[in-house]
């Protein structure tokens, strides 16, 4: 049997002498690794200790305590935490390993036949040397002493134990800073420049697991998953340090048995030492770690022969390769607003920027009223003060959920205050609307997916509206930001083939078997203001609008040329590869847009010019 210095962490195979006098004398037996687990646990928990932070905290401190309890030459700063390693030891009938080695040849040891191969660092010390060859004789089995050379570390790839830390880090936190430094580690099974990728698309706001859950590659997904495993196994009622740095390392891509056994070794150690002190946190076994791991060597990578790659041209000039594409009312928008913000949004995926506070006000108060509307649907002969609860309730618990969007608390205080009123107006018109024209709400957030023209269009419609009279629809959508004002404006944007939103989702409830008589947008902007929706009925022939109406009519056969013109667009984008996407000629509609400072054709406002 080889026995081998627990310095080594496993790398040269045998047993530790802790574990093998343990079996061999049926008492527990404490290696040196375990010793200094609990001499920086009771300096951690006891108060008595009295030893600063900074001495306490030195990777070298529970070493040299070990040294001096074997010695016994404990200095007076030391003495307290010296009384209690031994008071615990005794308490626990434990003994050390040179304690063990003095008592073990007269216990009758029966060795394996083969004898004992030590390593040489065990038999430095001509005592420790002398007890281990008459252990040996009393058995009358072989002795050898082998040299392995110095007891050190093997050499371990530092990354992948900071990567293990990390990933710990999270399972106590569950923070999003701690899950981007998760995904980051070498384990994690996510590419680093697909990580940096995720890193930048959440931006500051968005939490990274949020975004991963949104949709991403199968490996963010699989990340994902696995940190949710190891947090449940970290909180666990039972969870021991050895069961959660296992299970990392089963969860998690992992292939290097060096580095595997040297966190199993320290966990163990750790595990054992904790029979003598307070429930343990990831914080203690990530200090456990730091202390054993403080001096090993970096493991080097051969690199002898190894050319550097030569340097490359740059890429010729190609045009965008046509893919397969699912359009939204949105991305058309876009493309008809301005073919260069089209490209920077939908063909490079570009960084969009973080969002701004009218942009979460917006977020918020939909999702607010999806919850209203998912359990009232019906506003005839209702309690107008139950009702009225029940929707500041649901106003106050999204924005509440989307707190963290917001730049300040102050700034989410006042859109928050601002939804609630705002939220008041919109009951009123709903009570006023059903006791005109009594109707149902049939949809919210309803998602649309139809082919029109041999080509995908998705959506979400914010709401469907049934008529009790004739069972018509009215496709309802909200509109926290500026709108246009009147019908009369509305249809101009229209035909104009700058608006596709509500045209599409006439198409695609037509397509479902809904008869649509009615578009509305529904303005949820202004706090003082009445709701007072832009409307457009569907008829055969329509009318113009009255002059600053808020009420409208829209011809089928103006929905259907803009049916045409979204089909055309989607056969433009899906078809040949383009080489330009030329920037807009209308200095208003870069007035927001996130990628203005990178486009070097934007115009120029008339201010602009003038200044230049």
């Amino acid at each position: 049997m080889l026995l081998v210095d627990d310095r080594r962490f496993g790398a040269a195979g045998g047993a530790t002498p802790a574990a093998f006098l343990s079996e061999l004398i049926g008492r527990r037996v404490v290696g040196d690794g375990e010793r200094r687990a609990i001499v920086r646990r009771l300096a951690a928990t006891r108060e008595d200790v009295g030893l600063p932070p900074h001495v306490t905290a030195s990777p070298s401190f529970a070493a040299r305590v070990v040294e001096l309890l074997e010695a016994d030459a404990v200095p007076a700063p030391f003495e307290t935490l010296a009384a209690h390693v031994r008071t615990l030891l005794a308490f626990a009938d434990a003994l050390d390993v040179r304690a063990a080695l003095r008592i073990a040849p007269g216990s009758a040891p029966v060795l394996p036949p083969e004898g004992i191969r030590l390593d040489a660092a065990l038999a430095a010390a001509d005592d420790d040397s002398f007890a281990w060859r008459r252990l040996a004789i009393e058995a009358g089995v072989p002795f050898t002493v082998e040299e392995l050379g110095p007891p050190v570390p093997p050499p371990l790839d530092l990354g992948l134990l900071d990567g293990v830390m990390s990933l710990l880090r999270f399972a106590a936190s569950q923070s999003d800073a701690d899950a981007r430094r998760a995904l980051l580690a070498p384990q994690s099974g996510v590419a680093p420049d697909d990580a940096r990728t995720l890193e930048v698309t959440a931006g500051e706001s968005t939490p990274l697991l949020e975004t991963i859950a949104r949709g991403a590659p199968a490996p963010a997904a699989r990340f994902a998953h696995a940190l949710g495993q190891l947090t449940a196994a970290y909180r666990a009622p039972d969870a021991n340090a050895l069961g959660v740095v296992q299970a990392a390392c089963t969860f998690f891509p992992f292939d290097d048995p060096p580095v595997r056994a040297a966190l199993e070794r320290v966990a163990r150690d750790f595990d054992a030492a904790r029979a003598f002190a307070d429930a343990w946190e990831a914080g203690d076994l990530l200090a456990e770690f730091a202390a054993e791991f403080a001096h090993l060597e970096r493991r080097s990578v051969a690199v002898a022969g190894i050319d550097p790659a030569p340097a490359l041209d740059d890429e010729p000039a190609a045009p965008v390769a046509a893919r397969k594409l699912s359009f939204s009312a949105s991305s058309l928008n876009a493309y008809a607003e301005c073919k260069r913000k089209w490209w920077f949004r939908y063909a490079c995926a570009a960084v969009e920027d973080r969002g701004s506070s009218a942009s979460f006000y917006g977020i918020a108060f939909h999702a607010a009223l999806e919850d209203f509307h998912g359990v009232h649907t019906r506003f005839d002969g209702v309690d107008a003060t139950a009702l009225g609860n029940f929707l500041d309730f649901s106003v106050a618990s999204a924005f509440d959920r989307y707190r963290t969007r917001f730049d300040a608390p102050v700034e989410f205080e006042l859109q928050k205050r601002r939804a609630r009123r705002t939220a008041k107006k919109y009951l009123s018109w709903l009570l006023e609307r059903a006791r005109r024209a009594p109707f149902e709400v049939i949809g919210c957030e309803t998602e649309t997916d139809v082919e029109l023209g041999g080509h995908r269009f998705i959506g979400y419609i914010d709401r469907l509206d049934r008529d009790d009279a004739s069972g018509t629809v009215t496709v309802v959508d909200y509109k926290t930001g500026s709108i246009a004002a009147t019908a009369q404006e509305y249809l101009a944007e229209v035909l104009a083939f700058r608006e596709f939103q509500l045209p599409f989702y006439y198409w695609a409830r037509t397509a479902a078997g809904d008869t649509v008589t009615r578009l509305a947008l529904i303005p949820l902007k202004d706090a003082l203001l009445d709701v007072a929706p832009v409307e457009l009925e569907v008829v055969t022939t329509s009318r113009r609008p009255r002059a600053d109406g808020p009420s409208g009519e829209i011809a089928r056969s103006e929905l259907e040329r803009a049916r045409d013109e979204m089909i055309a667009l989607a056969g433009e984008l899906a078809g040949a590869a383009r080489g330009h996407f030329p920037a807009t000629t209308d200095p208003d509609a870069c007035r927001y847009c996130a990628y203005a400072f990178a486009c070097r054709e934007r115009p120029l406002a008339l201010e602009e010019r003038f200044a230049r």
